[in-house]
């Protein structure tokens, strides 16, 4: 679960007082703020037909057969891809991607791993794989 917490901060309230607030975070929240993952929590979305994705979107992915996911947008979550499904990837994915036996390509950003154990992998040479990529 992501949380979203909103300060309004006034103009008398001094540094120090706004600082006293993130040990009350850390209590709320857990965890300290750098540890807190970005990436999508909870199950994937299994996708059996066509998706293109072009704005923002927290969710994790497991694309299977007959499912495309093409996506020009940001996605922060991880992608796992079936036999027979395919994604391309044009924009950033912020996790890693896993092909089990489908089809991926990759042309934009992703920022962590690329992962082949089947099917087809294509990686173009202008293209960022942060994690890097493995066979």
């Amino acid at each position: 679960m992501l949380w979203f917490i909103h300060l309004k901060v006034s103009n008398a309230m001094s540094p120090l007082r706004t600082l006293s607030v993130l040990p009350a975070l850390v209590l709320l929240l857990g965890a300290a703020p750098s540890a807190v993952s970005l990436l999508a929590q909870g199950p994937p979305a299994f996708l059996k037909t066509e998706k293109s994705l072009d704005a923002v979107e927290h969710q994790c992915y497991e694309v299977q057969e007959g499912g495309k996911l093409t996506i020009t947008g940001v996605l922060f979550g991880n992608i796992a891809i079936r036999k027979g499904g395919k994604v391309v990837i044009r924009g950033v994915v912020h996790g890693d991607v896993v092909n089990y036996g489908g089809g991926l390509e990759v042309v934009g950003h992703v920022t962590g791993t690329v992962l082949k154990k089947g099917g087809s992998t294509v990686v173009d040479a202008k293209s960022t794989v942060d994690g890097g990529v493995r066979f």
